[in-house]
């Protein structure tokens, strides 16, 4: 199975849900790889155009979206780069407490899917996911 580079967009305080996804991504029974392309290292300065590159380098972007994430002006501006380079985003449900939050950026339209495997491999694969989203 080929990996699958992404660009995962989370608010700083959901970090573990995405170092989660890549760990989990890398298991032998997962149905999909990520190669994570996302700013590992403390933000530069100039972290936009950081983001811009690496987004443009990316099959697509995986946004997890927690409970502030509403409030995350790096995830919006993130979106907001993948919908200029008109790049395929998903937004997953990124918190199993709370309500998940959308990003300001996000369209009314886009729904918000559950992190499940299944889920997350039909769309990298540009399937419709099995379950429903999760609003």
């Amino acid at each position: 199975m080929a990996a699958r580079r992404v660009y995962i967009a989370f608010d700083y305080d959901d970090r573990d849900v995405k170092e989660n996804l890549v760990a989990q991504s890398k298991l032998p029974e997962c149905p999909f790889e990520i190669v994570d392309s996302s700013i590992l290292q403390q933000i530069p300065q100039d972290w936009v155009s950081v983001a811009r590159r690496l987004i443009s380098g990316s099959e697509c972007v995986l946004v997890l979206c927690g409970e502030q994430t509403h409030q995350a002006r790096g995830v919006a501006i993130e979106l907001q780069i993948a919908q200029e380079l008109g790049k395929r985003y998903f937004l997953l449900r990124g918190t199993r407490k709370g309500t998940p939050t959308r990003p300001r950026n996000a369209r009314a339209s886009d729904p918000v899917w559950t992190f499940r495997w299944p889920t997350i491999h039909a769309l990298l694969d540009g399937r419709t996911p099995p379950d429903e989203a999760a609003y």
